[in-house]
């Protein structure tokens, strides 16, 4: 368990400090918007770009990774949201929601700094190619499954209006722009002026210590007092039910290189992203659970991550 826990340990000890400066109001929430928005707006993405821009793309486009993350968060969805319906009693609306939140992993805030920081710079291929496209995906489906089950204000979006908000909220993310303009600059052949390159360093070594501080403070913000018995059951889908799909998808069945597998299975079994409750609340649809699953999956995320990290590692 050696090699997970000093990979693990510091990670969520930024987290934890992060939570205690908002806990015992050492830093406002404005503050802790701003550094949110920089990790977000500047440092990731400048973290990402650079990683990337001397990344060789493989020859043929990664079908195999894609049907085997993208497969299990299907999988894990539809598993999850109907244990909602027939087990816990839950509405049609609130079932995509739980399903969602066992599917829907926090991708940028913890999922890249624990991937990038675990294997390296040769992690920001697959990394790319799964993020290219997980908005655009995941939110998609949500929305519509959303609109026709419990449509906002009584009247549904219409298929294309839905595809167009999901195009325009990935085209104007600064962290898949960046990932983009990357492997872009990559292809190129140019490499990054000198200045450039220590400029983009310096913030991207602040990315990932701003990333977690900011997700620790934004956890005090959820509750983990309502309907525990359903976020329960979204952890679980969660950190054991989806790693596990998407690791025999992408081993067993896509034949996928050790470094692929490790981050598709790693991605999956980070913790249920925030964006669960933004949506839950949007639509009205389980906002307790959302916000309980947020917060305990991330606490449980401790021991099951650095389970599944000193076996790969």
């Amino acid at each position: 368990m050696e090699a997970g826990i000093h990979l693990v340990l510091p990670i969520f000890g930024v987290i934890g400090v992060g939570l205690l400066a908002a806990r015992f109001g050492i830093l406002s929430d404005k503050a802790i918007d701003g550094i949110d928005k920089y990790a977000f707006t500047f440092a990731l993405p400048a973290l990402l770009f650079r990683a990337l821009a001397n990344t060789e793309l493989p020859a043929e486009l990664p079908w195999g990774l894609w049907l085997s993350y993208y497969g299990g968060v299907l999988i894990v969805w539809a598993l999850c949201g109907a244990a909602a319906f027939l087990f816990l009693r839950r509405s049609p609306a609130d079932s995509v929601i739980v399903g969602f939140g066992g599917g829907f992993s926090n991708t940028v805030m913890l999922g890249i700094p624990i991937i990038l920081t675990a294997y390296g710079e040769e992690a920001g291929v697959p990394l790319f190619f799964i993020l290219a496209f997980h908005g655009l995906t995941i939110f998609t489906i949500a929305t519509f499954l959303l609109e026709t089950t419990k449509p906002r204000g009584g009247k549904r979006l219409a298929p294309r209006a839905i595809l167009g908000e999901s195009l325009k909220g990935m085209v104007t993310n600064p962290v898949i722009v960046a990932l983009a303009l990357g492997i872009t600059y990559g292809q190129l052949g140019l490499g990054i002026p000198g200045p450039a390159d220590t400029a983009l360093e310096m913030f991207a070594r602040t990315g990932i210590p701003c990333a977690l501080f900011s997700l620790g403070a934004t956890l005090t913000r959820y509750e983990i007092k309502r309907s525990v018995g359903t976020a329960a059951t979204i952890s679980f889908f969660k950190l054991a039910v989806h790693p596990l799909i998407v690791f025999v998808l992408s081993f067993y069945v896509f034949g996928l290189s050790p470094l692929w597998v490790k981050v598709a299975t790693t991605m999956a079994a980070m913790p249920t992203g925030v964006f669960s409750f933004v949506l839950a609340s949007r639509y009205q649809a389980a906002p307790g659970a959302a916000s309980s699953a947020v917060v305990l999956a991330t606490a449980l995320s401790l021991v099951t991550l650095t389970v599944m990290l000193n076996i790969f590692l």
